[in-house]
């Protein structure tokens, strides 16, 4: 589920077992067994509306975790008839679209909606830590879900449709739609028992809950965004090479295809902006390296071992913290987020720190205290190992240093333009041959060129993206990314978070009216589809977002 812990949490054989079972027996008629695929030709939705609609309304299929090169072998295959029928041979298919940093669920899905990169809306993981508020954010825990609209503050592509009637089914990032269905009491138990097609066709079920206000009032919604969790939850579990994964993402399609052929029989098809698009890409996972053991028993640092949130009265919170000089955040389990307290100057053996407002240097990251009263090099410690990919800190306003075995270099700008230079040993991106040479000399150009020039390479537009990430205040002192076919936890088949291809690609199709029917190479960004669907439904696109609208009005990455 969006938000929802993959850590393989089972019910137990008591209460939450019988009370799954009784639930989708009263629901289906059916025992509590494994339920049963049933791809019919249509769920039988009446989206019939009393006259032709006077302008377009948008539904996007935000499906989790689709890799795309098992998407387009499918595809190629025969496999996904739905999107090739109503996207591919009616309007979009971009091949290159590059997800955000970092490549997580809920720090995209806030980024779809509204147009940002993480480090501008605040949303930088599945879990964070806010050393000014001294509490720590994990959406994966039931009782915080929820709390996601509350933790950011930039507007939705919902609150700027606020005049109009919007619906999110499933998507947590929801802030301003008119209707938000979670499904907590219908997919819950079919989810805590891994059925996640199960899951994925009662969240588009909810479609009928659409179709019903749409009668009501007599027009269509202005934008529906469902979310599907199968593929992503498959792959954890199978593998992206798996047989399973690619059957979850044929479900998809299948199931998407019912709902799409509802529409059509209701004449509806011609006047609907069609979005499939996934919020990160999926890597088969060989190797596990647990970075919070290596931290705790190796690196000897002092690591709190619970997260405390808000509910926790603030001097609690505060007497629970100072007694750490570390926090921990993974998401996706291919990125990781340090937070670190600064340490103060010692004559002695005994090292005091300063409060959490106090950011570490980055001197002091190269010498940090341990609990055995050593002085370790953190960002070397971590570069050394075979499972780090990247590690990233700031080095100062506006600047960024990135730290691969191969060297280190420096990253610096705003939102506008970049820079990036080498400090030490070889460029540490291995850029150098793939991007002109003047853009590797500390030169500045404009984040759009950084997209075009580094999309082909092994980190693609990684330089404007991990500038804004820094710009978050819960952004972790030190961001560790892995390194391919690696993972920070201990048993996933598969991950994502990092900041490899094969993490931040993602399949972006469009169709229906206003939209160009081309196969386009990209690049684009997932945060350019706000701004173009906002064009699209007759609403201007501010100026001041990450995305830009991909229909053109002198955009760089604009189609032809």
């Amino acid at each position: 589920m969006s938000g929802t812990s993959r850590r393989e949490r089972r019910p137990t054989q008591g209460a939450l077992a019988a009370a799954g079972c009784a639930l989708l027996a009263a629901m289906l008629g059916a025992g509590c067994a494994a339920m049963p695929d049933q791809r019919r030709e249509t769920f039988g939705i009446n989206f019939r509306l009393p006259e032709p609609p006077r302008q377009p309304a948008a539904v996007v299929f935000f499906v989790d975790g689709v890799s795309p090169p098992v998407f387009e072998e499918l595809l190629q295959a025969g496999r996904l008839p739905t999107l090739q029928r109503y996207f591919v041979e009616r309007g979009l298919w971009v091949e290159r679209c590059v997800a955000n940093v970092p490549s997580v669920t809920l720090a995209n899905e806030t980024s779809f909606v509204t147009g940002l990169f993480p480090g501008r809306h605040g949303i930088t993981g599945i879990n964070w830590f806010d050393r000014n508020r001294l509490m720590t954010r994990n959406y994966e825990e039931v009782n915080q879900k929820n709390t996601l609209d509350g933790d950011y503050t930039a507007p939705t592509i919902y609150e700027r449709l606020a005049d109009e009637t919007t619906f999110s089914l499933f998507f947590q990032a929801h802030r301003g739609a008119t209707k938000f269905v979670e499904n907590w009491m219908s997919a819950g138990p079919p989810y805590f028992f891994g059925w996640y097609n199960f899951v994925d066709r009662i969240a588009l079920w909810r479609f009928d809950i659409v179709a019903e206000v749409s009668r009501k009032q007599g027009r269509m919604p202005a934008l529906v965004i469902a979310y599907l969790l199968a593929p992503d939850m498959e792959a954890y579990r199978s593998g992206v090479s798996s047989e399973a994964y690619r059957e979850a993402l044929v479900h998809a399609d299948a199931h998407i295809g019912r709902i799409l052929r509802d529409y059509e029989a209701a004449g509806l098809l011609e006047h609907l902006i069609l979005v499939f698009v996934s919020d990160h890409g999926m890597t088969d996972i060989r190797q596990h390296w647990p970075i919070e053991k290596f931290l705790r028993d190796e690196v000897q640092l002092s690591v709190s071992g619970e997260g405390w949130a808000e509910d926790i009265p603030f001097e609690r919170r505060l007497n629970y913290y100072r007694k750490f000089s570390c926090v921990l955040a993974g998401s996706g389990e291919r990125y990781w987020a340090i937070y670190l307290r600064k340490p103060h100057a010692s004559d002695g053996d005994q090292v005091e720190f300063e409060d959490w407002l106090a950011r570490p240097t980055p001197d002091d990251l190269r010498a940090y205290p341990t609990r055995d009263g050593r002085r370790v090099d953190l960002i070397e410690m971590l570069r050394s190992r075979e499972a780090v990919d990247l590690v990233a800190y700031r080095a100062g306003p506006g600047r960024v240093h990135l730290v691969t075995k191969q060297g280190t270099a420096e990253v610096t700008g705003d939102r506008r333009a970049c820079t990036y230079r080498i400090l030490r040993g070889n460029d540490p991106l291995g850029y150098t041959g793939a991007v002109p040479p003047q853009m590797l000399s500390g030169q500045a150009f404009s984040t759009q060129l950084w997209l075009e020039v580094t999309a082909d390479t092994d980190y693609p537009d990684l330089v404007p993206q991990i500038l804004a990430y820094f710009e978050a205040p819960r952004a972790g002192d030190l961001a560790v990314f892995a390194a391919p076919g690696w993972d920070f936890a201990t048993h996933y088949k598969a991950g994502h978070g990092g900041v490899r291809p094969e993490d931040m690609f993602v399949p972006l199709l469009v169709a229906g009216p206003g939209v160009p029917h081309l196969k386009h190479p990209g690049p684009v960004r997932a945060v350019d589809v706000a701004p173009t669907l906002l064009e699209l439904l007759g609403r201007p696109a501010p100026a001041d977002l990450d995305g830009r609208s991909l229909l053109g009005h002198g955009a760089a990455n604009s189609l032809p």
